[in-house]
C-alpha cells in the first residue's frame, strides 16, 4: 500500500466511529400507543350483571396481528409503519379495553376475559368477529364487527348483531388515528350493552 492510500485508509478508520455515532444518533425511535377504558359509568342492572359474562374469544383479522399498526393507503393498499407500534397486541388491547368498559356501563364486575378461570361460571357469553378496524391517517377508522350473545347452559345464541362505526380521525398522526381507534370501541361497547338491557332486562 503506496504512502498516498495509507494515509487515506488511516483517515477512513479515525472518521469511522464518528460517521457511525452520526447514523445512530438520528436514527428514528418507535413510538408505542395503548388504548384507555372510557369514563362512561352506569347505574344500569342486567341479568348478565348478576349472572356473569364471559367476554371472547375475540377475532380480529389476519393482517392487523402485528406489532405495527397497519392503516389503508387507498382501496386495495395496507401500509406498516415500523416505528409506530402496539404496546400490546392489538387482540389483547381490545379484549382489555371492552372488559372495561361492559364492566362499567352495566355496572358490574361480573365479566370476564376467555379463557376465564374457576370458579368464573358465567351464564352468558359475547362473541366477537371484528371484519375491518383500519383506516386512513387522514380520513377515518372503519370497526366493522359481527357479535352475538350465547346463552352457554343450553348453548343458546339470543342475540345477533352486526355494528358498523365509523369514526373521523381528526387529523394526520398517529395519535389521532389511535385516539379515533379507541372512540369506535367505546361506541361498540354501547351498542352491545344496549343489545344486552334489551334481550336480558
Amino acid at each position: 500500500m503506496n504512502r498516498k492510500n495509507l494515509s487515506l485508509y488511516t483517515l477512513f478508520i479515525i472518521l469511522l466511529p464518528v460517521l457511525m455515532g452520526g447514523c445512530v444518533g438520528v436514527s428514528q425511535k418507535s413510538v408505542y400507543y395503548v388504548f384507555n377504558a372510557s369514563q362512561e359509568q352506569s347505574s344500569v342492572q342486567s341479568l348478565v350483571s348478576h349472572q356473569g359474562l364471559g367476554l371472547g374469544p375475540i377475532r380480529i383479522p389476519e393482517f392487523l396481528k402485528r406489532p405495527q399498526i397497519v392503516t389503508r393507503q387507498g382501496e386495495n393498499i395496507l401500509a406498516v409503519n415500523e416505528f409506530h407500534r402496539w404496546g400490546d397486541s392489538l387482540e389483547a388491547q381490545i379484549t382489555g379495553v371492552l372488559l372495561e368498559n361492559l364492566s362499567a356501563l352495566l355496572n358490574t364486575t361480573n365479566v370476564s376475559a376467555y379463557p376465564w378461570e374457576r370458579p368464573f361460571a358465567p351464564a352468558y357469553q359475547l362473541y366477537i368477529d371484528i371484519r375491518h378496524f383500519e383506516g386512513e391517517t387522514k380520513g377515518s377508522i372503519t370497526l366493522e364487527s359481527v357479535w352475538w350473545i350465547v346463552e352457554i347452559e343450553n348453548n343458546k345464541r339470543l342475540l345477533t348483531r352486526r355494528s358498523s362505526l365509523i369514526e373521523p380521525t381528526g387529523g394526520p398522526g398517529y395519535m389521532e388515528y389511535v385516539t379515533a381507534m379507541n372512540t369506535c370501541l367505546e361506541k361498540l361497547s354501547q351498542e352491545i350493552v344496549r343489545g344486552i338491557i334489551e334481550t336480558l332486562p
